[in-house]
């Protein structure tokens, strides 16, 4: 094609923030998004094959720059059709092309892009996502790909809660055991703190999880306050700042760790306290806050039981009692509408001792302790263990998709506190931060997060014996 058709004027300077500049830089994707002869139905194939142009073209764009100066001029993009486009893009590049004009900042922050934006990712964008402590009031968020389990990407997360619920929509409820609260984004570094509970002082440590209710769009936060002789269950919905009191009640002391599914919270209820065994699973549901049981598949009675999410489901994973190495464990699946439990796989290795059960995705049951994941392939039964980096330990892990969520009032700047040394974080940056302008612990977790920025985890794997 002639140099000159593309590039009739290369001198014409433009605006660096030129919204247009941009759009002129993805040419064909924004042809693709508003022709008219899209068939019904095709429009989110179409629009994720734009995003994945986008994405291949965004380390490019410095050469096409004199192509695109003639057409930029031309391009006219309905600010309808650019919303779709960012909906489909991967959050944490919406999060930089959110500062090249007004009406791309505020898309990002409509509820409706945003819930929008969150149901592409939940298709097009899932990860696994490890959250790890460090030192000085920082947490690394690594993710990998669910279907490989290749290293993705890390990030840091600004939060001085050491402990940490399993990711709901790319939120997570940072916390500690004496009643401190916040939720937060890692992705876009926004959080919002939870107001203080009056149980705080009367308990002995409290844990919190993170809902999402689908039939009002709201997030709900369940603190369980564990005191000497029984629990009190309080729920907040995140943009109201108030806690209610949903029960209390001693027989709850006497259950397995939460599990969220959806909209409503799991346990399995322990015949006594010092008792592996279950005789139902207790369940909350978040929609209307009320609790109630349901009943065990026969077949499972007896054995060691543990309650699991997986793509949206709650499973149950079987194991005999006898804790034989040939032993075969069971996975059980919930079929609501149904009202029954169906089988859904067997699996013949043994399951690792000593190690928590986390989730299930994409056929894959993860399995978790401080310094390792533990992830076997129910398809090829190949196993994988993923060693946390030295010096780092796991706090929380699960499915994770970049978002924008909570579309609420009130939320923070994550990394306000320390903008001192924020410039640090910026990929450009190079420059070492002085003791002057960050404290010396901050640097050194800081310039420990640029050291893994590139890293690969540690992951052996193993096929079927």
């Amino acid at each position: 094609m002639d140099p000159a058709r593309l590039n009739p004027n290369p001198r014409q300077p433009h605006a660096a923030g030129d919204p247009r500049r941009c759009l002129a830089r993805f040419s064909p994707i924004t042809t693709c998004a508003v022709r008219p002869a899209v068939p019904p139905g095709d429009e989110p194939s179409i629009a994720l094959r734009s995003s994945n142009c986008i994405l291949d073209m965004e380390d490019k764009t410095d050469d096409l720059d004199e192509q695109n100066e003639a057409t930029e001029a031309e391009v006219n993009i309905p600010q309808d059709a650019q919303g779709i486009i960012l909906s489909f893009l991967p959050g944490r590049v919406v999060v930089k092309f959110r500062r090249v004009c007004k009406f791309w900042r505020d898309c990002v922050e409509d509820p409706s892009f945003v819930d929008r934006h969150l149901s592409n990712a939940s298709r097009f964008h899932q990860s696994i996502a490890c959250f790890t402590s460090l030192d000085h009031g920082l947490a690394h968020m690594y993710t990998f790909d669910p279907t490989t389990m290749n290293f993705k990407s890390v990030d840091l997360v600004f939060s001085n809660r050491f402990h940490m619920s399993d990711p709901c929509n790319g939120l997570v409820c940072a916390y500690d055991f004496k009643g401190n609260a916040e939720v937060l984004n890692p992705i876009t570094r926004k959080h919002l703190s939870l107001p203080v509970s009056a149980l705080k002082s009367k308990s002995l440590y409290s844990e919190y999880f993170l809902g999402f209710v689908h039939s009002t769009k709201e997030y709900k936060v369940v603190s369980v306050h564990h005191r000497v002789q029984f629990l009190t269950f309080e729920i907040s919905t995140i943009g109201t700042q108030s806690w209610r009191t949903v029960r209390e009640s001693a027989e709850l002391l006497k259950t397995t760790k939460a599990v969220i599914v959806n909209d409503a919270m799991y346990w399995l209820l322990l015949h006594d306290a010092s008792s592996v065994l279950c005789r139902e699973i207790l369940m909350l549901d978040l929609t209307d806050e009320r609790f109630s049981k349901i009943a065990l598949p026969d077949a499972v009675k007896g054995h060691d039981l543990a309650l699991v999410e997986g793509e949206g489901r709650l499973h149950l994973l079987s194991t005999p009692a006898n804790g034989s190495s040939n032993s075969v464990s069971e996975i059980w699946v919930a079929d609501w509408p149904r009202q029954e439990w169906m089988q859904l796989e067997t699996v013949t290795r043994q399951v690792p001792v000593g190690m928590s059960l986390f989730f299930l995705c994409k056929m894959k049951i993860f399995f978790g302790r401080q310094d390792k994941l533990f992830c076997r392939d129910l398809l090829d039964d190949t196993v994988s263990y993923i060693n946390i980096p030295p010096g780092e330990s796991l706090l929380s892990c699960g499915t994770f998709v970049e978002s924008f969520a909570p579309a609420v009032l009130g939320l923070l700047n994550s990394t306000a506190s320390y903008s001192s040394y924020g410039s640090c974080l910026t990929e450009s940056s190079s420059a070492h931060t002085g003791t002057s302008s960050c404290g010396a612990g901050h640097e050194q977790s800081l310039e420990r997060a640029k050291r893994t920025v590139n890293m690969e985890w540690k992951i052996s794997k193993r096929g079927p014996v």
